[in-house]
């Protein structure tokens, strides 16, 4: 099990050297995606915002971000992952041959476990809720010209305006 880790982390360190030599100018970006997702930002922003503008998707956001956060809890106590910047000095994995060097940030500056992501999978998750329920309201408005917003996932469009509810 170890040989199949190290080969994962491995992988993960290739990828983040890749993205950091090729696409240094989007730091931000990439540090604003993983910050605009964040549990704080799920429950305190999106989810007032979606509860709003349609009751199922804030529920769904809420329900993604618990338990993705528990998932993402219980398989970091299971695989005990180190985070990347620790793993690529420590390990032999590279023997002879010089290890990538990876620039940390302070975002990634956390203690613990860091594998997998919470970051990345919290966002993932949260982000999939959001992008989904735009693609259907704008599927809906497509299709039937019907309103964008006005809570028509929920039930509340009018009488002659076929429905689409994202969950039931």
């Amino acid at each position: 099990i170890e040989t199949g880790m190290d080969f994962i982390h491995s992988s993960g360190i290739q990828m983040t050297h890749y993205l950091q030599e090729n696409y240094q100018s989007s730091q931000a970006w990439f540090l604003f995606i993983s910050f605009a997702a964040d549990l704080r930002n799920t429950f305190f922003v999106f989810f007032p915002i979606w509860f709003h503008l349609c009751e199922a998707v804030g529920v769904k956001l809420i329900w993604v971000a618990v338990i993705g956060d528990w998932l993402n809890l219980v398989s970091k106590w299971i695989l005990f992952g180190q985070r990347p910047y620790w793993w690529v000095r420590e390990t032999g994995y590279y023997g002879n041959a010089s290890s990538p060097l990876i620039q940390q940030f302070p975002a990634t500056c956390e203690t613990g476990a860091g594998d997998p992501s919470g970051h990345a999978m919290g966002s993932a998750g949260v982000y999939y809720v959001m992008v989904t329920a735009l693609l259907v309201q704008i599927w809906q408005l497509q299709e039937w010209g019907s309103c964008l917003f006005p809570r028509c996932c929920c039930g509340a469009c009018p009488e002659n305006t076929p429905q689409i509810l994202l969950i039931e």
